[in-house]
């Protein structure tokens, strides 16, 4: 594709291409930076962020802005192609082949049709999605007035730089930018959405927070209805034939945001509302009676209003301390009170009865999830791994007679609120700007001098129930003295352990201890079974030769009493005694072997012949193996 050729110098359509561009570029940047605070505001801490958060910065002069850059958009399109038609460019070519002859005007009438419907319609998009489809703060969020007064007076000072912009596109002629009528009306509607919402800022920081999201609300519908608007026209120019390049217009043209610039110019609606819509209010009497009375009913409802600023009414969750002048006068319960007006009269409202949780460790937040839900890794509580909830602590140690300290991790949590009398409320509104980072640096250092009295064994082996309530006991002494009126409900000691990084180590001394004590235990085990087999054998051996020598001594009472018997007896009757003596002493011989008998009435050629050899096979007596 060819290259267009420079625009020749003093031609005017240079100078309208170049300033839409700055314009849509500055837009672009502006709406860009809004969007991006919007963004960080809604994950970020801080008073400036938490007020950007809570304000709904995004919805009101987001969402004119970015109808401006659309409208811009679709009219750079066309101005360039106009550009291109006044000077001749070269043709756009495409594979050889001539898609646009040299300053054809087909190239404007083609710009002012479809491309408006891709450059104009997905911005318009973004301006309603930002009007619209941002989610509103919190209404019951505290707002710190220096952060409001801040964001109101940025927000005017912006006013500045797109009040310029406005003006040169209402310097600029309609011979050299034919749409500059409109795209200033689109300047103007962005102009004051900024101003209204520094304005609503403003008075979020004088303690009208609860109207100005509301008045937000409902003034984004505005830049939100001419972002439609625009889309809209857009969308139909692809259902509508080429206009005549002379007639050809970029998308640009709202009725709303007409109606704003030349009924602030002509200080009145009537007269934009006949030229665009034909209705002519010049002859009504209901218009003529309503200007008569607005006056008076304005200066009415301004007094009624101011009056209602003396109406406080206090939530059930809430309490009121009552400034009059400027000085304290007494403390409002919930319900519903009349007060002198504003600023004769302030409410600053405080909290009544909720309890708060917080980490010891301010970087750290409470994490929620359902009882029957599976919990996520880091709800996992092992003292080996580091859990960003926890702090360490320094705890007294004792080393080969010398004074040295070690370290303990701890995930201390806090649950407190503000003091249920008056006086712990005017001390809480009065008595600390930041209570809950005063409760926190209160409970560190008591934290910190209370481990530091301990040592590991002592603050490991403690009971935790017990040591939480003398953490507590300490704070809250503190935290009376300091004059905050906050009440210390309850201190849990989730975990108390040695640091993660020790694990290994710490468990290595575990594990050798619990080897030396088993080994003991099996030494002595061991001992005690052989001291126990030695005292079994020796009383076996002396209850054996007991035994024995019970044995012997009547084994030999047996045999004294026998000999004494048979001294009697051979004494009264020797005979008859060693004849049964000897009759027993051949029975008992006679007995033991083989016992042959012969007759000695046989005759000698009868007798028998014995044999005394042994069989074959059989065994040898006893005297003939000797032998």
């Amino acid at each position: 594709m060819t290259i267009p050729a420079s625009p020749p110098p003093g031609s005017g359509a240079p100078g309208s291409v170049r300033l839409l561009q700055a314009l849509t570029l500055g837009g672009l940047i502006l709406s860009a930076i809004f969007a991006g605070l919007q963004l960080r505001a809604s994950a970020a801490a801080g008073p400036l962020l938490a007020e950007i958060a809570r304000a709904r910065l995004a919805a009101l002069p987001l969402a004119a802005l970015l109808a401006a850059v659309a409208g811009l958009t679709g009219t750079l399109a066309v101005a360039r192609a106009r550009w291109r038609a006044e000077t001749l460019a070269p043709a756009v070519t495409w594979r050889r082949r001539i898609v646009w002859p040299a300053g054809s005007p087909m190239l404007v009438r083609k710009a002012a049709r479809w491309p408006q419907a891709l450059v104009v319609t997905p911005v318009a998009a973004l301006g309603i999605a930002a009007a619209l489809l941002v989610p509103a703060g919190d209404p019951a969020a505290p707002v710190v007035p220096r952060a409001a007064w801040l964001l109101g007076g940025g927000l005017l000072v912006l006013c500045f730089p797109l009040l310029v912009g406005e003006r040169l596109l209402a310097a600029v002629a309609p011979s050299r930018l034919p749409e500059a009528a409109w795209l200033r009306a689109l300047a103007f509607a962005a102009v004051l959405a900024c101003a209204a919402a520094g304005v609503l800022e403003l008075a979020a920081g004088f303690g009208l927070a609860w109207l100005t999201g509301r008045l937000a609300a409902l003034l984004a519908l505005l830049p939100a209805a001419i972002a439609a608007e625009l889309a809209g026209r857009a969308m139909g120019r692809c259902f509508l034939p080429p206009p005549a390049a002379e007639a050809a217009r970029g998308a640009a043209n709202s009725i709303l945001a007409r109606l704003l610039a030349e009924g602030a110019a002509a200080r009145g609606l009537a007269e934009p509302m006949r030229r665009h819509l034909g209705i002519d209010f010049a002859g009504s009497w209901a218009l003529a009676y309503v200007r008569a009375a607005f006056a008076p009913l304005a200066l009415l409802l301004l007094l009624a209003a101011w009056g209602l600023s003396g109406v406080a009414l206090v939530p059930l969750d809430q309490r009121a301390v009552y400034e009059r002048f400027g000085a304290p006068v007494r403390v409002l319960p919930p319900g519903l009170h009349l007060v002198l007006p504003w600023p004769m009269g302030r409410v600053r409202a405080l909290e009544f009865g909720p309890v708060h949780e917080m980490a010891l460790k301010g970087d750290t937040a409470p994490e929620r999830f359902a009882a029957e839900a599976i919990p996520p890794g880091t709800a996992d509580r092992l003292w080996e791994k580091e859990n960003p909830a926890e702090t360490w602590f320094l705890v007294a140690a004792a080393r080969e007679r010398q004074q040295g300290f070690q370290m303990v991790s701890a995930d201390i949590r806090l649950f407190w609120r503000v003091g249920l009398s008056d006086a712990d409320a005017l001390h809480a509104a009065y008595g600390a700007a930041d209570p809950a980072g005063l409760l926190r640096q209160t409970a560190a250092r008591v934290a910190a001098a209370f481990f530091a009295a301990r040592t590991l064994d002592e603050a490991l082996g403690e009971n935790r129930e017990a040591m939480a309530g003398a953490l507590r006991a300490r704070v809250q002494r503190d935290l009376d003295a300091s004059g905050v009126g906050l009440e210390l409900s309850a201190v849990v000691i989730q975990a108390l352990h040695p640091p993660g990084g020790a694990a290994g180590a710490y468990h290595a001394v575990q594990a050798a201890q619990i080897d030396a004590d088993a080994s003991i235990s099996a030494e002595r085990g061991r001992a005690f079974a052989t001291l126990s087999g030695q005292r079994q054998a020796a009383t076996a051996l002396l209850t054996r030769a007991t035994a024995a020598a019970e044995e012997t001594l009547d084994a030999e009472r047996a045999d004294a009493t026998r000999f004494a018997a048979d001294r009697n007896a051979d004494n009264k009757g020797a005979p008859p005694f060693r004849m049964e003596r000897r009759l027993s002493a051949l029975q008992t011989t006679l007995t033991a072997g083989t016992l042959t008998v012969l007759d000695h009435r046989i005759p000698p050629g009868a007798v028998p012949l014995l044999d005394l050899r042994p069989a074959p096979g059989a065994p040898l007596p006893p005297e003939e193996r000797l032998r």
